[in-house]
């Protein structure tokens, strides 16, 4: 499969991925896409993400103990880093990037940077008043 294709499946995983209100495993992503196209292999849904990967369309993330989650790019310029409650394991966005003005005073120094993550985790409020 080309990069470039816009097959039915990739359209498929795309639009679970922009639905999603957070990451999803691969494990997640075939039980959705194995819904509308039974007969789909989990195989297909990996070289999809690869490709979409490829395209920047996406983003990959290490999350609970380094498994690898996927989410839809909304904007390809930007990213989106995380707060994940301990007991729920509810997954929450933080607003904006707090390395960018780390990142940029270490390209200021000539160091090209590729990519970064930054994962916390805690209890999140609702958790929290279990705790009281």
């Amino acid at each position: 499969m080309s990069n470039g294709r816009n097959t039915k499946q990739k359209q498929l995983i795309l639009s679970i991925l922009k639905e999603a209100d957070r990451p999803l495993s691969i494990n997640e992503i075939y039980s959705k896409t194995v819904c509308e196209i039974p007969k789909i292999a989990k195989s297909t849904i990996y070289r999809n993400i690869d490709a979409m990967l490829n395209q920047n369309m996406i983003e990959k993330y290490y999350l609970n103990d380094n498994e690898i989650f996927y989410s839809f790019k909304k904007d390809k310029n930007n990213h989106t880093h995380f707060i994940i409650c301990e007991d729920c394991k509810k997954v929450y966005n933080l607003p904006d990037c707090p390395l960018k003005e780390l990142e940029n005073s270490i390209e200021a120094e000539g160091f090209i940077i590729k990519d970064h993550q930054l994962q916390i985790t805690g209890i999140c409020k609702n958790c929290a008043s279990n705790y009281k």
